[in-house]
């Protein structure tokens, strides 16, 4: 089964063309790096994959999900670690918490189990 499968995706600013035709697919459990120069079109690819951004042209799935058919229901399947730190300095670390929490639609509690 994939969990992640990227056909043929492609996307355009203008005449610009950020991301050419990639294909690629990551299976359940396999562990995947997504390296390139500055400028390939890494942070355009997983701003699609996140839902953050449309495709041009091409398919994406997400465990199944397609993100700009059923963009809920795929971030639900997928968690994401920043290069970079996404904290603010002048919050503290409980108030990143909720902010980050709101961000993602995080219950503030648990679905209780029937």
């Amino acid at each position: 089964m994939f969990m992640i499968e990227i056909i043929n995706l492609t996307k355009k600013f203008g005449d610009v063309t950020a991301v050419d035709d990639i294909s690629f697919l990551i299976e359940k459990g396999e562990i995947f790096a997504f390296l390139g120069p500055n400028g390939a079109g890494k942070s355009t690819t997983i701003k699609m994959l996140t839902t953050l951004m449309h495709p041009t042209s091409g398919t994406i799935r997400i465990n199944k999900h397609d993100p700009v058919t059923d963009p809920h229901e795929m971030r639900r399947s997928f968690g994401i670690a920043f290069q970079d730190t996404s904290l603010d300095d002048e919050l503290t670390a409980w108030e990143n918490m909720e902010f980050h929490g709101v961000l993602c639609r995080v219950p503030k509690r648990a679905p209780q189990a029937d």
